[in-house]
């Protein structure tokens, strides 16, 4: 899969299929671009759609052709610092913060909560500084995912 674009964009009144792709459930714009991917189908799959303004229609859905991650300018900020941390290798909440000029811990939390890209934006990889910290799908599935990196099993 190509590489993710971490960009600011307006998604209202967007056309996207909605189906699955290697394993995960996925949201792609007529033009093929990738903009949710999350590991279950969920209330939150949906509702984030809706807050996008995005228009859910029938059909295959088409190639895909680019990645982006839409979100507020700190979410895109704290997103592009994510990706920079290695396959197999954690950072904290706080390095992460300290790395994007943030004084808190907790609002790099909170936007790596809200990441549209499971595992494209390697959010699993953030950990608390005394612990596995938090993961929107859940503290197995995310030890698993560094597991499989730590193995070099993943993708």
């Amino acid at each position: 899969m190509s590489s993710v674009r971490v960009m600011p964009a307006d998604l209202s009144e967007c056309r996207v299929r909605v189906g699955t792709l290697d394993g995960f459930v996925v949201a792609v714009t007529e033009s093929g671009e990738l903009i949710l991917r999350m590991p279950t189908r969920s209330a939150e799959f949906r509702r984030r759609l809706k807050s996008w303004g995005c228009i859910v229609v029938a059909g295959r859905l088409p190639k895909v052709r680019a990645i982006r991650a839409h979100g507020s300018r700190f979410q895109l900020k704290v997103w592009q610092a994510c990706q920079r941390i290695r396959p197999g290798q954690t950072a904290t909440y706080g390095a992460l913060a300290k790395s994007v000029g943030c004084r808190s811990a907790q609002a790099v939390g909170t936007a790596l909560g809200a990441n549209p890209l499971a595992v494209l934006i390697p959010c699993h990889r953030v950990v608390s500084a005394t612990g596995p910290g938090g993961f929107a799908w859940g503290l197995a599935r995310k030890a698993r995912w560094l597991k499989a990196e730590r193995d070099g099993l993943a993708d």
